[in-house]
């Protein structure tokens, strides 16, 4: 994805809605890259869901995901451990060996955990702790990009600096990571104002600012406010 020199704002309002085929739930998809690619070949993937039944994760491999829920009251994940021995039966299938024990583990998400990681090819149902849920969602290929994710929160005034790093300021070390940032982006989870190039412009929740390397970002809010804050790099060969 080629970034414009200034740091971009997507709206969440404008981002399409597609609502899952069993019917429990919808996802809002922020960001994709590259922009032309599907849910079977991407590098990168953020979006916004939206989860009104209990069911199945859908499975993505080679895929390495991030959840946080942003709204409602949380769910409980079924996770799929079982790592259970097999054995090839008379017809050439698989089969359990009997007195393998199932290793299913039960894990509770809500609006104030950190980020939940897990690889796209786990076995994960979700049940719902009451109502509703919103999640944000990130997903990287694995072993090409890692993400990082994290609640950020704030009160009044919120200065995030990216200051560029050179050849000539920084160490080697500094420089490397750097240079394998892809993309830092702010998933803004309040009604807040984003100064920018003299202008006050409304940010609205879930609007997704991706922003440019050497560029601070300003926000200002009048009550406590919060953000989700996601960088993405590529992996070392």
């Amino acid at each position: 994805m080629t970034l414009n020199k200034q740091a971009q704002l997507i709206r969440y309002q404008d981002c399409p809605s597609t609502p899952w085929k069993n019917g429990g739930g919808s996802t809002k998809q922020l960001l994709i890259s590259p922009t032309t690619a599907d849910l079977t070949e991407f590098d990168y993937r953020l979006s916004i869901a939206s989860i009104s039944s209990n069911g199945p994760f859908s499975l993505f491999n080679g895929i390495d995901r991030q959840l946080v829920i942003l709204e409602g009251d949380g769910v409980e994940l079924s996770i799929d451990s079982h790592e259970g021995k097999k054995q090839i039966n008379d017809l050439g299938a698989d089969e359990r060996i009997q007195g393998d024990t199932d290793t299913t583990e039960y894990k509770q998400l809500t609006v104030i955990d950190s980020a939940f990681c897990f690889a796209g090819e786990t076995s994960i149902t979700s049940k719902l702790l009451g109502s509703n849920v919103i999640d944000f969602n990130v997903m990287t290929k694995r072993d090409a990009f890692k993400a990082h994710t994290k609640r950020l929160n704030f009160d009044g005034i919120f200065i995030e600096e990216y200051a560029a790093i050179t050849n000539n300021n920084k160490s080697e070390h500094h420089k490397t990571e750097a240079d394998a940032t892809i993309i830092q982006l702010l998933c803004c989870l309040d009604t807040m104002t984003w100064e920018h190039n003299g202008k006050f412009i409304k940010i609205m929740p879930y609007d997704m600012l991706i922003i440019k390397s050497g560029e601070d970002i300003k926000l200002a809010a009048t009550a406590p406010s919060r953000l989700v804050s996601v960088t993405i790099s590529a992996c070392k060969p």
